[in-house]
């Protein structure tokens, strides 16, 4: 955040790569908007690529089968079984990263709490609220699911730790690239719930 007392932090943030955040009557409003990673997703359908095409090589070779070749049909469900969980992986892999691509997160930040909305293709997939008294601590954490080959700057993610142990802590911001960006969103949030923030 500058240091200036003549720029307004909303107004510096505005206009990040990946994310929105604006002023609303009670607080901020920061929106995590879909393909703001396409960089992890790309890896990541690299792999499932990969690993599909590496079993269907293979299976390939077998083919066209012979019926009544015996040894053949034992080749086949042998490279099968070994092809299977390559194949399986390849979909799950592609999965996440139409996943990364397609979700969004918004965020709406008070001084009485935090409620969120994750959305996928438009639709809501889940929607959170937390007050206030049952906020400890905003921690910073480093997204694993974001990191990616093409870029050596670590992106970091937001996430509201309740007070009671046994509560699903809370992702309030994600896909933060730098540690100044991370710095800057951590110290907005912290200031409008009013945690002090230990240097």
């Amino acid at each position: 955040m500058p240091t200036s007392n003549s720029t307004d932090p909303i107004a510096a943030l505005a206009h990040v790569d990946g994310f929105r955040a604006r002023r609303t009557a009670n607080g901020i409003a920061l929106d995590f908007t879909v393909l703001r990673a396409p960089g992890a997703a790309v890896g990541l359908i690299a792999f499932s690529v990969l690993c599909g095409l590496m079993p269907a090589l293979g299976l390939s070779a077998l083919l066209p089968l012979e019926t009544a070749n015996a040894s053949a049909l034992v080749s086949l469900a042998l490279i099968g079984g070994f092809a299977a969980p390559f194949i399986l992986a390849s979909m799950v892999f592609a999965v996440l990263a139409i996943y990364l691509l397609a979700n969004s997160l918004r965020v709406e930040i008070s001084a009485e709490g935090i409620r969120t909305e994750r959305r996928v293709f438009g639709r809501i997939t889940q929607r959170r609220a937390i007050a206030r008294t049952d906020i400890a601590d905003v921690e910073s954490r480093i997204s694993a699911r974001y990191q990616n080959v093409f870029s050596s700057t670590p992106r970091y993610a937001l996430v509201a730790r309740l007070c009671d142990s046994g509560g699903k802590d809370l992702v309030i911001a994600e896909d933060l690239i730098g540690q100044h960006l991370m710095s800057d969103v951590h110290r907005l949030i912290c200031t409008i719930l009013g945690i002090k923030i230990i240097v």
